[in-house]
């Protein structure tokens, strides 16, 4: 009796006529991919010869010319071979990337288990997908493991031991207790207080936005009360991870540097999108008025520039007009970079942003973002509300 297997070969190698004559395109192109699975050492999955059974039934009308019995063979198929077992890989594990440790989430390819995956992404801090789709990177937190252990747990994952044994020390942790210790008004340590005092200086009034506001670079816990912000300050200084997503439609590039100037956050890290040279120019020219706006006519440097033509000599000549290249250093207040492009010589400063804007272009997956993440205040300020990172945001 001839296999299943055995009667596409004779479909798709039938002399006659050629199987995209017989069916459509579409199942032409499946059974002719199939075709090659079988005469390889791979042969089919289960679900391919599910698949290909139902193409043939679809279409047993039209392909009777090919072989007289086709109908009675597909009634109880039969194969030649075993099929081959699809094994799909589902681990979580440590992986150090750039001298930084992150967790690893990595699958094999499968609709349904990367829609599992962005899902469990809402909830977990720095998640990020590769372009290849098998692997997503996360912040190495205690509370990544404990919500990436217990969810990936019932989905069949493979937990390295490491990743395990850190999962089982947290749970034995008490929040309360370790809450407790690491109170603004509680930790004692002596590097604290200095790192404090040297950040806002020691005349500077602190209210409880600052309070709040610097709780994720110093790691204390503040009174965030769970109610909700009434105005922009109050929502990036409650901001519950160091990404925030503003809309363009929404806030004013203006209202954020108010906001920055009230928490004390200045010096500033702006992240043009020089793909688009006509954006770029009309950014820098509305971040020039709200400089002046500000009082800041100094120490500025924007540290890249655009094609010497057209829109980009308007881009530059704004730059030299403006005297937005001074030299960088601790005094420097604003500094302007491309997208994907890191000056070399902002890497062997000691100068470090207090806050990072990225205009018009997520701040995700390039050599900037790697260099963003210095910083515990990441805006991301675009038309786009990215899909995994910068949950939060304020509308």
């Amino acid at each position: 009796m001839t296999t299943v297997d055995q009667l596409l070969l004779q479909i798709v190698n039938y002399s006659s006529t050629t199987i995209e004559e017989l069916v459509s395109k579409r199942d032409a192109r499946i059974l002719r991919s199939m075709a090659s699975a079988i005469i390889s050492s791979n042969f089919l999955t289960e679900n391919q010869s599910k698949l290909l059974v139902r193409i043939l039934r679809e279409n047993q009308e039209k392909l009777k010319s090919v072989n007289d019995n086709l109908v009675e063979q597909l009634l109880v198929p039969t194969w030649s071979r075993e099929f081959r077992i699809f094994e799909q890989t589902k681990k979580l594990y440590i992986s150090n990337s750039n001298d930084e440790l992150s967790l690893i989430i990595e699958i094999s390819y499968s609709s349904s288990l990367g829609k599992e995956i962005a899902n469990i992404g809402k909830s977990v801090s720095g998640m990020s997908a590769g372009q290849s789709g098998k692997f997503y990177h996360a912040d190495l937190t205690e509370k990544n493991i404990v919500t990436l252990v217990s969810r990936l747990k019932k989905l069949d994952f493979e937990i390295d031991q490491k990743i395990q044994n850190y999962y089982e020390i947290i749970q034995l942790w008490s929040e309360s207790e370790i809450r407790d210790r690491f109170k603004i008004d509680t930790i004692t340590h002596d590097n604290f207080q200095k790192q404090i005092t040297s950040d806002l200086g020691i005349h500077t009034p602190i209210d409880q936005n600052i309070i709040n506001d610097r709780s994720l670079r110093y790691q204390y816990f503040g009174e965030k009360n769970g109610k909700i912000p009434e105005n922009l300050t109050e929502t990036v200084a409650t901001r519950l991870t160091r990404q925030l997503w503003l809309d363009k439609n929404i806030t004013d590039l203006s209202d954020i540097f108010d906001t920055l100037r009230n928490l004390k956050r200045f010096p500033l890290l702006i992240v043009f999108d020089s793909n688009d040279q006509k954006k770029c120019l009309e950014e820098l020219v509305n971040l020039s008025k709200i400089l002046e706006k500000n009082g800041i006519v100094d120490n500025v440097g924007i540290y890249f520039r655009l094609g010497n033509d057209g829109i980009g000599k308007e881009f530059n000549q704004l730059i030299a007009n403006k005297k937005y290249n001074s030299q960088l250093d601790n005094t420097t207040k604003i500094v302007g970079i491309a997208s994907g492009k890191i000056p070399k010589f902002l890497l062997k400063t000691a100068w470090k942003p207090m806050s990072v804007i990225g205009i018009g272009r997520l701040l995700q997956h390039n050599k900037t973002s790697v260099y963003a993440n210095c910083c515990d205040l990441i805006i991301n300020w675009s038309d786009t509300q990215p899909i995994v990172e910068a949950r939060m945001s304020w509308q």
